[in-house]
């Protein structure tokens, strides 16, 4: 086994228990005590965990501008409201008779529920059961699961076999959700773990488009999938600010803002009047 491959079990291990003796890894890896703790050391040099007497166990991401680990359920319960409004523009760009991919975000739930109301021939591909279980009787969808490990706490499939299905499947378009997004570090979560399932749709996708309310934009967390050159767009709210705007679209991303939310689009305006968007346009 690689040590990339190592690498990511060792994570995988620590994010479902907190804690691994360095026993317990010799025997899932089959490796020796002397590689598990060369592993653990250039991990905790990569800042990813904390070696400890016997083993080692996860950090939990922490900083000003980082986003700590929350529960689906919880997250389910914050800003309902744009989440909605970018999964009704995001729905703007889903054919009847597409194939598409729907992760394990909140937002991915909210675009679920828009399908259901709006589309009646799609396939829809998901590691999420919010997602299925939103869609399991929807009229003309046809539900792909992806299986895996079940996490309760996020209501997803995870892990290596749940990558499985998508080295003998294509979809139009993979919907991302995010943690976090900047235009310096791209987009980031704060646990590894989905991230496999989540590299494996962008690859079998024609196009990636993030969908993400406001809130997620500028926030930096703790482990990152790609830079934003990897997505054909952002949708978001009308929460962004001209300079965010301007930022992701100077680094070649297209920016679409949810259509609800265009009487505050003024935001935008009022921003550029003031002088900030004049200045950040090289105006004035």
């Amino acid at each position: 086994m690689l040590s990339e491959q190592r690498y990511k079990e060792i994570l995988n291990v620590l994010d479902r228990e907190g804690s691994v003796k360095t026993s317990t890894l010799c025997a899932l890896l089959g490796t020796s005590r002397e590689t598990i703790r060369r592993d653990l050391e250039n991990l905790e040099a990569r800042n990813l965990l904390k070696r400890i007497h016997g083993g080692a166990m996860g950090l939990e991401p922490s900083g000003e501008n980082g986003a700590s680990y929350t529960s689906f359920d919880k997250r389910r319960t914050e800003n309902p409201e744009p989440k909605e409004w970018v999964a009704q523009e995001a729905a703007a760009y889903i054919r009847e008779g597409q194939a598409i991919a729907l992760d394990s975000g909140t937002t991915a739930l909210a675009l679920a529920k828009v399908i259901r109301e709006k589309f009646r021939s799609l396939t829809v591909v998901t590691n999420s059961l919010a997602v299925a279980n939103e869609l399991s009787d929807a009229q003309g969808i046809t539900l792909v699961m992806t299986g895996g490990i079940y996490r309760p706490d996020e209501e997803a499939f995870v892990s290596d076999i749940a990558t499985l299905i998508f080295s003998k499947i294509n979809v139009d378009t993979f919907f991302l959700t995010t943690c976090g997004i900047s235009v310096e570090r791209g987009i980031t979560y704060p646990r590894m773990d989905e991230i496999l399932v989540q590299n494996k749709m962008m690859e079998a996708a024609e196009q990636t488009i993030v969908i993400t309310d406001s809130s997620k934009l500028g926030v930096n967390s703790l482990v990152r999938m790609c830079g934003v050159d990897a997505v054909s767009m952002i949708i978001t709210d009308s929460g962004i600010s001209f300079s965010q705007k301007k930022a992701f679209e100077d680094a070649g991303v297209k920016i679409v803002v949810s259509r609800e939310g265009k009487e505050n689009e003024d935001g935008f305006q009022n921003e550029y009047n003031t002088g900030a968007g004049q200045r950040a346009a090289g105006i004035g």
